[in-house]
């Protein structure tokens, strides 16, 4: 049967070659696009192939089961390296990633199995053009469908901040193992794909340099782009075609066209490319003067109504960091329909306590509730926290810059039976006034506009308590009063809110309660205007005269 890429005589070979290397690239790209820089695709693809070569020599199969066992066995080798490097981040798990492929290389020249540094001949030639064509497409339509789903928005959310991916109910560990998954099946299908296309496989053939090509393929098309590997591979393998008296010097080609492109193009070709295809002008925010007025910028919201039932309570808290307290049997209780406010100076706690509420520390001893959820079950794990009622904004804001304001509000949105996903977007912008922002990236927008968006996604989860670290740092008064009218909103539907800000003059007309911090004890709690007067909290801010 005539192969497809014969019309290119001498060099059909370097192009089956190369697409079946851009699979292995798109593996790699897999686990970078979510911001895990891990690398161990060069000792998946060496299982990939092995374990394809030796079913298919050793035990006489067929070609499709040495190929489905090749690209298995590589999945299930990347699930236990995700087991065993889940705690690992940057360069350690670079560097581990580096050392598996290592120690599969060196595996496979001592084994007798593998045939040791002469490696295995005879392995029959049945891969077609065809056969790497559906792959490679197959592969590709696959992570393009992967990416438009909710998935591959939480894979886009955890690159750029998987803290605040978690806080979105993202389950950042499952997710990490199941892109190393993918990664290993992409990786193990090209190297059972390679074996079967020269009929042979040894030791040499996965070694660093191999690494250096793969990284230079996913850098050059563009990390975050599906095809940004194809692109990468046709440059790569073209490259020395084109111009032959390079061939003999691929590595260093590489790794000038990686510097180059991390130094110039970050985004990779197509990054560059969409960044000059011609983009729409932002529309600028609604005029709100008429809604706001001079009168109306730092209002008395607060309702003096009974507050509703207690739906988050912590008891004795204790939270340290080496040889500082940084909470000291701290315990505190919010009730439905009511703004609790935390102030204290700076490094009093109150981040901490955030944090702690929201499940992101485990404290040392303390108990606690989050609405029917014992506290001990979701201290530790704060996409738990999230998927139990709780939601939060952050004191340095912590949104998908790149991402229009729909994608980060969608993000936020909990999937539940009956619930249309887009009709609550629309919804959701439309009653924070962003709806004239929803295809804007929100990199682009102004800070408080921003902080809107924040919020706003943090609304989607329609949680029962919700906790902002300092709201309105850094805005004007006009600003501040649409952050006001907004929480004012929030707590008239029955949510509990918790704010933690400085500005003790607007913490004193706006909340219900108030819970001072100093040095990680609670100095104070109560009514604002009994609390601030109080002699301890003067002396904590000021050490002596009054509060404003």
């Amino acid at each position: 049967m005539t192969e497809f890429f014969s019309i290119f005589g001498a060099y059909d070979f370097v192009i089956r070659d190369g697409i079946v290397l851009s699979l292995v690239a798109l593996s790699l790209y897999v686990v970078l696009s979510a911001g895990i820089f891990a690398v161990p695709q060069v000792g998946l693809m060496a299982v990939g192939a092995y374990v394809s070569a030796v079913l298919s020599v050793d035990a006489g199969a067929p070609f499709v089961v040495s190929l489905i066992g090749g690209t298995l066995a590589s999945g299930f080798v990347a699930l236990l390296l995700a087991g065993l490097l889940h705690r690992l981040n940057g360069i350690y798990l670079a560097i581990a990633s580096i050392a598996f492929a290592e120690i599969v290389r060196v595996a496979v020249l001592n084994l007798p199995l593998t045939g040791g540094a002469q490696g295995k001949v005879g392995i029959p030639r049945t891969t077609t053009d065809l056969v790497i064509c559906i792959v490679v497409v197959v592969a590709v339509a696959g992570l393009i469908a992967l990416k438009r789903s909710r998935f591959g928005l939480a894979i886009s959310a955890m690159r750029e901040d998987s803290l605040m991916a978690s806080h979105q109910g993202v389950d950042v560990v499952r997710y990490r193992t199941a892109l190393f998954a993918l990664s290993g099946i992409l990786a193990g299908a090209a190297g059972a794909l390679h074996v079967h296309m020269s009929g042979f496989v040894e030791p040499g053939q996965f070694s660093f340099e191999l690494l250096t090509q793969l990284l230079a393929i996913v850098v050059i098309g563009g990390t975050v782009f599906v095809t940004g590997s194809l692109v990468g591979a046709l440059v790569i393998i073209g490259l020395p075609v084109a111009l032959t008296g390079l061939a003999s010097y691929e590595a260093l080609v590489n790794g000038v066209l990686i510097v180059l492109i991390v130094a110039f193009a970050p985004s990779g070709i197509l990054g560059s490319l969409r960044s000059w295809w011609p983009v729409r002008s932002s529309p600028s925010p609604p005029d709100s003067a008429d809604e706001t007025s001079a009168e109306r910028v730092f209002p008395l919201l607060r309702d003096d109504g009974p507050a509703g039932d207690t739906v988050l309570e912590i008891r004795d808290v204790v939270m340290s960091f080496g040889g500082l307290r940084a909470l000291d049997a701290v315990s505190v209780e919010a009730r439905s329909g009511e703004v609790l406010g935390i102030i204290g100076p700076n490094g009093s706690g109150k981040t901490t306590l955030l944090n702690v509420l929201s499940g992101v520390y485990r404290p040392e001893s303390g108990t606690g509730t989050l609405l029917e959820h014992d506290f001990s079950e979701l201290w530790g794990h704060p996409h738990v926290t999230a998927q139990s009622g709780l939601a939060r904004t952050f004191q340095n804001i912590r949104l998908m810059d790149e991402e229009t304001v729909s994608t980060n509000v969608r993000l936020g949105i909990a999937r539940r039976p009956g619930v249309d996903v887009h009709e609550r977007t629309r919804n959701l912008l439309t009653e924070n006034r962003l709806d004239w922002a929803a295809d804007i990236p929100v990199g682009s927008l102004p800070y408080g506009v921003r902080r809107r968006v924040e919020i706003a996604r943090a609304l989607a989860r329609e949680p029962r308590v919700l906790l902002l670290d300092e709201p309105t740092a850094g805005m004007n008064p006009t600003e501040r009063q649409d952050v006001f009218d907004t929480i004012s909103d929030i707590r008239s539907g029955g949510v509990a809110v918790i704010v933690v800000e400085h500005d003790v003059a607007m913490m004193r007309s706006f909340c219900d309660r108030l819970v001072v911090l100093d040095f990680g004890r609670k100095i104070a709690e109560g009514k604002p205007d009994n609390v601030l007067d109080s002699k301890e909290v003067i002396r904590a801010y000021i050490g002596s005269g009054s509060l404003a």
